[in-house]
């Protein structure tokens, strides 16, 4: 395979398992820092808040406006190549989820966290995942696009990532994820944040893995980079959600490579970052009646990534999923209304 379109995108497709660790790591401690700095920004944001008189209605305003952030239009679907976490890691970072929301909320408002109107830190239905649906991306092939318009060619393009799919999956083995920490973020996003541990090696009887800092090939890394190098020479990437790029067309115009949707997914900063997304809390100053302590809250996230950094979960599976964004959570949480996709080993 030619991987120099890759190199483009800044995606080391050949990097080893520590190389990538390392560049995930540096991310993850960017992604930290920027969390604590916003702390003293968002006190300032507060202070300037409270001394302005607020019209009647802006809060209630704001929070509908977050709201439609989540909203999907009607009848369009999106495709999704994802992990699925697994127990027991998944009831673990459930649990310290809802440790860091109880920390959210003040006494007595747990009852009326949902509700738009009174509610003084705001934690909507929408702003989790279902235990169930937990997972990490893998990327996304194709963004918000409607079936109607032309079924057939809708139907046809989805049975071509299926197969595409498949010839991915034939080459890649199991792998491990560790988990490396908790994150909130500045716009409220709470990540569990991982790691890759290397394939078991030859020796079948011994069962033995990689060590995270390993010279072999990172897996993570490696099935990203064969999705994206599939799509591109089987013109299934699309641009601006409709127009094909190939191989040709990247190496003559190379900045049609960043508006392409699964280029966008797998580009960029998520060469290293792998993440499940546990919820997004709407913390911003203008959304909430009272100020957050989001010292507490990162001491918080400290304290579940030392009791959990290092669980481990083998990787044996991906799941193609065409989601409708009329689930439970709308496009945060859409599993619960997935159509039929094509799970395979991987």
């Amino acid at each position: 395979m030619e991987h120099s379109i890759l190199e483009r995108l800044g995606i080391g497709w050949n990097d080893s398992v520590g190389e990538a660790n390392e560049k995930r790591v540096k991310e993850y401690d960017r992604q930290v820092e920027e969390a604590l700095d916003y702390v003293e920004t968002y006190r300032k944001d507060w202070e300037k808040k409270a001394k302005q008189v607020q019209a009647p209605g802006a809060l209630i305003e704001q929070r509908r406006a977050y709201e439609k952030g989540f909203v999907t239009e009607k009848g369009k679907t999106q495709l999704a190549v994802s992990i699925k976490i697994e127990e027991p890691l998944r009831s673990l970072l459930a649990e310290a989820r809802e440790d860091l929301v109880n920390c959210l909320l003040s006494e007595g408002s747990r009852s009326r966290a949902e509700e738009i109107e009174d509610s003084p830190t705001w934690v909507p239905d929408f702003a989790h995942i279902q235990d169930a649906d937990l997972h990490i991306t893998v990327c996304i092939p194709s963004l918000w696009r409607e079936p109607a318009s032309d079924p057939s060619a809708h139907d046809s393009y989805n049975r071509e990532v299926g197969a595409a799919l498949r010839t991915i999956a034939a080459d890649h083995e199991a792998f491990v994820l560790e988990l490396d920490r908790f994150l909130l973020s500045k716009d409220g996003s709470l990540l569990g944040l991982f790691r890759t541990v290397g394939e078991a090696s030859g020796d079948t009887k011994a069962d033995i893995l990689s060590d995270r800092a390993s010279d072999t090939l990172d897996p993570m890394t490696s099935l990203r980079s064969d999705v994206l190098y599939v799509f591109l020479e089987k013109k299934l990437s699309h641009i601006q959600r409709q127009n094909e790029l190939d191989l040709a067309h990247a190496h003559e115009h190379p900045h049609l490579l960043r508006q392409a949707t699964i280029v966008k997914t797998v580009g960029g900063s998520a060469h290293g970052y792998i993440h499940c997304s546990l919820c997004r809390l709407a913390l911003a100053p203008e959304l909430t009646k009272q100020p957050v302590n989001w010292k507490l809250l990162h001491r918080l996230c400290r304290s579940w990534t030392a009791k959990l950094t290092g669980r481990r979960m083998a990787v044996r599976a991906f799941t193609l999923s065409e989601m409708t964004g009329l689930g439970q959570g709308r496009n945060k949480n859409p599993f619960d209304k997935a159509l039929p996709g094509y799970k395979k080993s991987a």
